[in-house]
């Protein structure tokens, strides 16, 4: 609770026609009846600040404070007043107006639900003068923006106007405007006209005059301001994007306003694709640190990636699908479809460096949560050799470098940098996988038969079922990984009688990153911890939560 030398201003104040006692402290904003007394009527002797029914509201949830403008009718001379009856019909009504002045004003608090929503509550408090209003007003605002709440003024939104099903503008102007304004931040809105326009103007915009990055659209049009600021930041720092080389975190945080069709990033950082959510964690200055992989094909840099990069079944998916846009997020279930139909399987050579922490894998049934201790002491770890050994299995072989490699006949090979949740997926298809460890989980699923795959896909869309519990899965927590596609022939039959069989070589499949195709069949990936900040604060454990049906009783 607050402290006496915490206190920056205080009065008493009217709440639903009750005077309460109010203190804005520099960590929250409390008030309390002013008279409390006990059932017998007489007043109470508990302190203020420990009252239990005190009602108290840190900061850090305070999305916003207005003054409210309203007809004051507190000086005006009663004799001026004339009751609305039925006047004379040769006596003219005069009726007297004051200014609109503010009297009162209202604080805006966030309200959460057990289902990851944020919505804002409002609680107004009333004056009686207009000094004593403006005062209350700039107060709350200057202890507002102080540097540690870390909220940004002024940001640069992109908006995606073709992505999803194509609502983003209106969710836009709807939903989120209105928050932003009432949050007195200042936003320059960019629609894009094509693939790659954000990057573009990332690539010259002056980012010194905004606090952030946002962008309303989905999975993709995130990946494209990810790509676009952290290229500049190379840029402008000298820096060759090779291999060996480790990139600089860009300087501001990016926010994701969902509006696409899969929308897994937000899904995975705030728990719900809520545009209204995700505008509140961007207005009270979250911050979460998130891995970026960064993906060369031999020593040509390819691009950035922070959340799922699959080869084979899901690359196929992803390719076959792109012909059916506009049918939605459904184009996935039908290109899924006849991919699994066709269950078809390349082979290949995966190698990788395993994580350095051995009390973590991809088994361990320990969910990434707002505050996650395994994501809050990786960063220190991060240059620590290799020492986690492989299990017995027989198929990899361990080199003296600390690199394994493991061959085969592969229906899928998929790193996921967080799990990637999603309306499919409700816990992603790698529920245990860290957004800030340093380390992504290689999924390797070999070749089995369609009822088997089948049983893996159906887990998948499940919350209890362990989708890794089959033999012909295997999965790895890594900080390093490579991927060889293994030459394919296949024997081609003529029409024509008499003529020999002609071989030519298989087309091998492509990579599905970030919901973007990849043509190029061989990489090499590094992870990165916690390169890159976003608006979010991880998905929030709320078996550790206070109720969060409302702040108090008075909020509407």
């Amino acid at each position: 609770m607050a402290e006496i030398n915490d206190v920056v201003y205080q009065s008493s104040l009217d709440i639903n026609k009750k005077p309460h006692q109010v203190i804005l402290s520099k960590t929250h904003l409390t008030w309390e009846a002013a008279v409390s007394r006990t059932c017998d009527g007489s007043p109470s002797s508990e302190p203020f600040i420990a009252n239990k029914a005190c009602r108290q509201i840190p900061l850090e949830e305070l999305i916003a404070v207005c003054p409210e403008k309203s007809l004051n009718h507190s000086n005006t001379p009663t004799s001026a007043r004339r009751k609305l009856g039925s006047p004379k019909h040769d006596t003219p009504l005069y009726i007297e107006m004051e200014p609109m002045h503010p009297v009162a004003f209202s604080i805006y608090v966030l309200n959460k639900t057990p289902n990851h929503k944020w919505r804002k509550k409002k609680v107004t408090f009333f004056c009686g003068e207009e000094k004593l209003c403006d005062t209350w007003v700039v107060k709350i605002k200057e202890t507002l923006s102080d540097k540690r709440f870390n909220r940004p003024r002024s940001l640069l939104v992109f908006v995606n106007p073709f992505g999803g099903r194509r609502k983003a503008p209106s969710i836009y102007d709807c939903q989120i405007a209105p928050l932003f304004e009432l949050a007195e931040i200042q936003t320059h809105v960019i629609k894009t006209t094509h693939a790659n326009h954000a990057k573009e103007i990332l690539a010259h915009y002056n980012l010194r005059t905004v606090d952030g990055v946002v962008c309303v659209g989905g999975d993709g049009m995130f990946t494209e301001l990810l790509n676009g600021l952290l290229d500049r930041r190379q840029r402008e720092a000298g820096i060759l994007q090779t291999p060996q080389h480790s990139p600089l975190p860009p300087n501001l945080r990016i926010g994701i306003i969902p509006a696409g069709s899969t929308d897994a990033i937000v899904y995975t950082t705030t728990g719900i694709n809520d545009p209204k959510t995700s505008a509140l964690h961007i207005i009270l200055g979250d911050s979460i640190g998130i891995d970026v992989c960064s993906i060369y094909s031999g020593q040509e840099f390819l691009r950035y990636s922070c959340s799922m990069l699959s080869y084979g079944y899901y690359g196929d998916m992803l390719k076959d699908s792109e012909s059916n846009r506009w049918m939605g997020p459904s184009r996935y279930q039908l290109a899924g479809a006849k991919k699994f139909l066709g269950n078809r399987a390349y082979e290949g050579e995966v190698s990788f460096r395993l994580s350095s922490n051995t009390e973590t894998n991809p088994k361990d049934k320990v969910f990434c949560v707002s505050g996650c201790n395994v994501c809050s002491f990786s960063k220190e770890k991060t240059d620590q050799q290799d020492s986690h050994s492989t299990d017995s299995i027989t198929e990899i072989s361990h080199d003296a470098d600390g690199w394994h490699r493991f061959r085969g006949k592969f229906l899928a090979v998929a790193s996921f940098t967080m799990s990637c949740r999603c309306k499919l997926a409700p816990i992603g298809p790698s529920p245990f996988c860290h957004l800030g460890d340093g380390t992504s989980d290689i999924m390797v699923v070999q070749h089995c038969s369609r009822i088997q795959f089948l049983r893996h896909l159906y887990r998948c869309s499940g919350t209890k079922a362990n989708q890794f519990d089959f033999p012909f899965i295997k999965v790895f927590r890594v900080k390093e990984w490579s991927f060889k596609a293994t030459e394919q022939k296949e024997e081609m039959s003529q029409s024509s009688p008499g003529k020999q069989n002609k071989s030519r070589e298989c087309r091998t499949s492509v990579w599905n990153c970030d919901g973007e195709v990849l043509e190029q069949p061989n990489l090499n990936v590094r992870v990165h911890c916690q390169l890159v900040n976003l608006f979010a604060r991880g998905i929030e454990d709320f078996d550790q939560e206070r109720n969060f049906s409302s702040c108090c009783s008075l909020c509407e």
